[in-house]
């Protein structure tokens, strides 16, 4: 074991113990360094120093949270002793949190948490409002935490503004850990400009668990500040069905805003629970197309066909955004009774009839087409959009179906009335589009497919970002509210390379995030648009005009 025999170590050390003689031990001790013994021996101490009377070996204890030990075994065991002779020594333990050197304070601070020694609140507090050091910092807030006090609240609260990101994550957690009603209310004072802070007290509130928590974690989605809403968004998705009956009993009164995204979460979580409030919103019929939208959307992640006949009506939507997402929704709850009524609403002489199939074809809705394709009013349809309007991506991918199906004939009917180079010239220009509903993307493309763009498109902004940053696009066409990553966060990354002048970006949404009123007109606040690095919004629902102007405003064909 080196130079010092470990047989006259332990005896020495069992000598001094049974004399009491606090120096001599510690003599001795200070060869119990990883360079002087081996490890078994720094064990075999330890055994030996838990037989002794605490008021001897607790400052032998304090001396060797000082000595270099690298074993996780031995630091592990020393704290134990430490955690079984601090039972009961409160006195000392305060001593020991006040008054030492930092390796030593930082094992006791952790011990008044772990003990639940009440009488050291005072100490912690005092530790949390005196010191400067993260490292002594973090173990006092836990402690602190862990003792679950009212006065621990505006402790925490002080350091919820710290500098350093784990000190200010350990205070906002321990807030949360306390538990109370109280807590919860202190963690949404917190919320403001900090993204940083917003996204720790959120997930805080969200830990929490407790019906009042959760209920003020679900109003958030009515926020005007778009990182707090899409982090509310994803906790309420972590949560999963437990959020259900949160986020249904909020539609009352909702607000529009408020409403889409209640139910867009909803559809995220995909519980079955929900359906029976969201078809009472479709059948509802809201004046907001954003709304009947949101509810389509959620219906295509919540399949169920024995409702599926509910759906229907919404192919005949006024709105194309919405014929679309209802087109998606049909195509994943496919019954009998919704075939049925679909042969009807695309027979020839159906109001919008044409629109129907136009939308069921846009999005891709390859089960419904196996059962319309002997109506001869879809088949006169369906080669009237594929061959002037469809982009020529949809229109590969449905004459491939039909295909499939064994409709050779009607694709080469279809096939031979194309023109040539399709819709027209298609560009160079490069233009990317990031939006995590797939209905969305396969919109944007028809539309800039029928300017003569050929857009590369991302359902994920964590995959559309590299791409970006690799290689300039000169248009990049984005989604506010999506999950993990939000239009705003992406354009921030984008911004590190690219400037407002060197890469512009629009950004659709149904959000008013970027509008205030002024004598009760909406106007978009060109001084948050350029904070937040995009060039334009676009809000939903819009028209063919205004989103061919907003996309030649920075691009031409």
């Amino acid at each position: 074991m080196g130079t010092i025999s470990e047989k006259d170590f332990i005896d020495e050390l069992k000598f001094c113990l049974g004399e009491e003689d606090v120096v001599k031990a510690k003599a001795l001790l200070q060869f119990a360094s990883d360079s002087n013994i081996d490890v078994s021996v720094q064990k075999k101490a330890l055994l030996e120093l838990a037989k002794g009377p605490e008021r001897v070996v607790f400052p032998l204890l304090e001396f060797l949270t000082k000595i270099d030990i690298s074993s996780q075994d031995v630091q592990e065991g020393l704290y134990d002793l430490i955690l079984d002779k601090a039972y009961g020594n409160t006195d000392l333990v305060i001593d020991y949190i006040t008054q030492n050197e930092k390796a030593t304070r930082i094992q006791f601070i952790r011990a008044a948490g772990d003990l639940f020694l009440n009488d050291t609140l005072p100490a912690l507090i005092q530790v949390v409002h005196g010191e400067t050091d993260p490292e002594i910092l973090l173990p006092a807030v836990q402690s602190l935490g862990a003792l679950r006090q009212d006065q621990g609240l505006e402790a925490f609260a002080y350091l919820a503004g710290h500098s350093d990101l784990n000190v200010r994550k350990a205070a906002i957690f321990a807030i949360g850990e306390h538990g109370s009603r109280t807590a919860a209310d202190k963690l949404l004072e917190f919320l403001g400009e900090d993204e940083q802070t917003n996204k720790l007290a959120i997930e805080a509130l969200s830990d929490m668990q407790d019906l009042y928590a959760l209920d003020q974690l679900t109003r958030l989605l009515s926020s005007r500040t778009t990182i707090i809403r899409d982090t509310a968004i994803d906790q309420l998705m972590k949560l999963g069905k437990k959020a259900t009956p949160l986020l249904t009993r909020a539609f009352k009164n909702a607000e529009a805003d408020y409403l889409v995204h209640l139910i867009t979460t909803l559809g995220y979580i995909g519980d079955q629970a929900a359906i029976s409030p969201i078809l009472d919103i479709i059948n509802t019929q809201p004046k907001d197309a954003n709304i009947r939208q949101a509810a389509y959307e959620a219906m295509e992640r919540i399949p169920s066909p024995k409702t599926a006949i509910c759906l229907a009506q919404g192919l005949q939507d006024p709105e194309e955004t919405v014929r679309m997402s209802a087109a998606r929704a049909v195509d994943k709850n496919l019954s009998k009774p919704l075939v049925a009524g679909l042969k009807n609403i695309v027979r020839e002489g159906s109001d919008g009839a044409d629109k129907t199939v136009a939308a069921l074809i846009d999005t891709e809705a390859g089960n419904i087409f196996n059962f319309l394709v002997q109506e001869e009013s879809f088949q006169k349809l369906a080669k009237k959009h594929i061959v002037n309007t469809a982009s020529p991506a949809t229109r590969k991918t449905f004459l491939k179906h039909m295909s499939g199906i064994g409709q050779k004939e009607f694709v080469e009917t279809v096939s031979q009335e194309v023109p040539e180079n399709g819709n027209g010239q298609e560009q160079q220009t490069k233009i990317i589009v990031v939006d995590d509903s797939k209905m969305m993307l396969k919109l944007y493309q028809n539309k800039l497919s029928a300017l003569g763009f050929t857009p590369q498109t991302f359902h994920r902004p964590e995959d559309a970002i590299p791409a970006i940053l690799s290689e300039k696009p000169d248009l990049v066409i984005t989604d506010l509210n999506m999950p993990n990553i939000s239009g705003l966060e992406m354009t921030r990354e984008i911004r590190k390379k690219f400037t407002r002048q060197d890469l512009p970006i629009l950004m659709i949404t149904t959000q008013s995030d970027f509008v205030e009123e002024k004598s009760g007109d909406i106007d978009v606040n060109d001084t948050i648009l350029k904070k937040s690095g995009i060039n334009k919004v676009l809000h939903k629902p819009f028209t063919d005009e205004k989103f061919n102007a907003s996309v030649f405003e920075y691009v031409s064909n």
